[in-house]
């Protein structure tokens, strides 16, 4: 997870290095409260997709079916919509917000992850994976940094982990010392026996 000091914890959904695509999932399913909120200025994420600006209204009644009413920030008595910042504003509304996010409401997208995918710049230093490996974001209460050449303010700190391929490939190693031991041991056992029994037969004998 990531965790945003603006917003809180994000849920990493996937890293791709390559083209520095990270994708996010928000556990309150509810991107837009997320577009909302989030302020990336501080840490070294763009959103990947082009923004366009967008206006967030509170509206006392319902607006026209043309328009796609944000659930998960709506009540019974309040209807939040997203509209292009162009067009005019209905008497029964009030605007929130105007910001740029990548994508405006629609009921057939999904409420947790639709548009959270983040991009990375380091201006003057290697491509992020050959700097610093695999890090994460956490905050300042939490462990030390571990990537010590990079400084982030607004609450963000680099530390190393361990990717799962890295954990998974030391586990098998580990595995195959004590595999490998254990039958050491119990080839040693049997040839101790065989000793004994010999040893026992030619003294009957």
């Amino acid at each position: 997870m990531i965790h945003f000091p603006t917003y809180g914890p994000l849920v990493v959904k996937s890293i791709s290095y390559d083209i520095r695509k990270l994708s996010l999932l928000d556990p309150k399913s509810c991107v837009h409260e997320v577009f909302l909120n989030l302020n990336l200025s501080g840490t070294p994420f763009q959103y990947y997709y082009l923004l366009k600006n967008f206006i967030y209204l509170n509206c006392s009644t319902r607006l026209s079916p043309s328009f796609d009413e944000v659930s998960c920030l709506s009540g019974s008595r309040h209807h939040v919509y997203t509209v292009e910042s162009s067009l005019p504003i209905p008497v029964s509304c009030r605007p929130l917000k105007a910001i740029p996010i990548p994508f405006s409401y629609s009921p057939y997208l999904a409420d947790n992850s639709f548009g959270l995918e983040l991009t990375w710049s380091m201006p003057g230093r290697k491509d992020f994976e050959e700097q610093v490996g695999s890090c994460v974001f956490q905050s300042k209460a939490g462990p030390k940094s571990g990537c010590p050449n990079i400084t982030l303010d607004k609450g963000f700190s680099i530390v190393h982990v361990l990717s799962g391929e890295a954990v998974s490939m030391i586990l098998n190693i580990l595995l195959c010392i004590f595999v490998v031991t254990t039958m050491m041991i119990s080839i040693k056992i049997c040839n101790s026996k065989k000793v004994d029994e010999q040893t026992e037969n030619e003294n009957l004998l």
